[in-house]
């Protein structure tokens, strides 16, 4: 039972229903725990959002992609590593701890036998990331993203091996780039956005020298912000010079950087980021991969905050997974901003009233 809100709502008493960690994987504080003013000081440093348990998210359950101690796992792992990576005095010959390759390989099968399971993603993934953990909860999104893609595909073994490493380590070259950059709590610079697009070739030139990896995976790291219409970076190659797996990690990796949460802007809605992202199919992304893509990642993530075409505003109880762009809401305040008791409408059944406004966070007090 829980729903997903604006930190800055965050009161005394209130009880968190996932833990927060830390960039290296430390728990910050554990599920469970009622919030006091110290704890809420320290989350409003730390995140966006938060998952709490209360009145109005009773019975509603959010449907963790992935076992939650897995993605911790991974993300230790990523982070372990890229540390690492800093520290080294030259870039030029760069490489990897001898346990990297075989923790990513097994992690990677267990991310894999995950989603061979998992036909569509009910839950807001950007909610899961903290203002220092940011780049490592990024990058296993957008592995989850493209592997989603890739099963329904129906890719070979390897193939999603080369898909899901890739996706890992997109981001790698980033380990170069300043933390003045990287930790910015604001826009950058034209000068600061010049040096943060070095990152994918910067990533390229690591992971091409590291044997234990297929050249696809540098492939991965150099393309992502490649666009089949030649207006991407860092070469503005086009159409089938992108590999197609890079292909796969630039719609996952668009996705995700704008429904997560930065601390100086909210995360874009995911409905309002799926209508980017077909807006530019076929010019900027694969048409064939976006299309796949809007049916296995829902619009309306459970616990979204929707305003109705009654003007009435609720949150997001339920998915039909045949039909994810028509939820159940769990409606709490009438259009003149009266709260009510919670009561559910299924937007299935009550076809003459659509969704014509959602939030990326719920920003709903609770009940009066």
């Amino acid at each position: 039972m829980a729903r997903q809100i604006s930190v800055t709502l965050a009161r005394p008493g209130m009880q968190l229903a996932r833990s927060v960690y830390d960039d290296k994987g430390r728990v910050l504080l554990q599920a469970g725990v009622k919030l006091s003013e110290y704890h809420i000081h320290r989350l409003r440093n730390h995140m966006a959002v938060i998952t709490i348990e209360d009145e109005i998210s009773e019975g509603i359950l959010v449907h963790e992609v992935i076992p939650q101690e897995l993605r911790v796992q991974v993300q230790k792992t990523l982070e372990e590593e890229w540390s690492r990576l800093r520290s080294q005095v030259s870039f030029k010959r760069v490489s990897f701890s001898a346990s990297f390759a075989k923790s990513m390989r097994l992690q990677v099968r267990s991310l894999l036998e995950v989603m061979r399971g998992t036909q569509i993603i009910k839950e807001n993934m950007a909610s899961l990331a903290g203002y220092d953990n940011g780049t490592y909860v990024h990058s296993v999104n957008v592995t989850i993203y493209s592997l989603i893609i890739g099963v329904a595909l129906g890719l070979s073994e390897t193939m999603l091996m080369d898909l899901a490493i890739g996706a890992l380590c997109h981001d790698i070259g980033k380990t170069l780039i300043p933390a003045s950059i990287l930790t910015k709590r604001g826009p950058l610079t034209p000068d600061e956005y010049r040096q943060m697009k070095d990152h994918a070739a910067i990533g390229y030139r690591i992971l091409k020298q590291q044997h234990e990896f297929s050249v696809i995976v540098s492939r991965c790291a150099h393309e992502h912000h490649e666009r089949i219409n030649g207006s991407g970076y860092p070469r503005g190659i086009t159409g089938e010079q992108i590999h197609y797996l890079s292909k796969i990690v630039a719609i996952a990796d668009v996705y995700d950087a704008m429904v997560m949460h930065r601390p100086y802007r909210e995360g874009v809605p995911p409905g309002d980021v799926m209508e980017y992202l077909f807006s530019r199919a076929g010019s900027e992304f694969d048409f064939h991969l976006v299309q796949l893509f809007g049916k296995r990642v829902v619009p309306y993530p459970i616990g979204t905050e929707v305003t109705l075409s009654d003007g009435s505003v609720g949150i997001i109880s339920n998915i039909d997974t045949d039909m994810p762009a028509r939820p159940t809401v769990r409606i709490i305040r009438l259009a003149n901003g009266t709260s009510v008791s919670p009561r559910e409408v299924d937007l299935m059944k009550q076809l003459n009233v659509t969704i014509i406004r959602s939030s990326s966070v719920s920003v709903l007090e609770g009940i009066e």
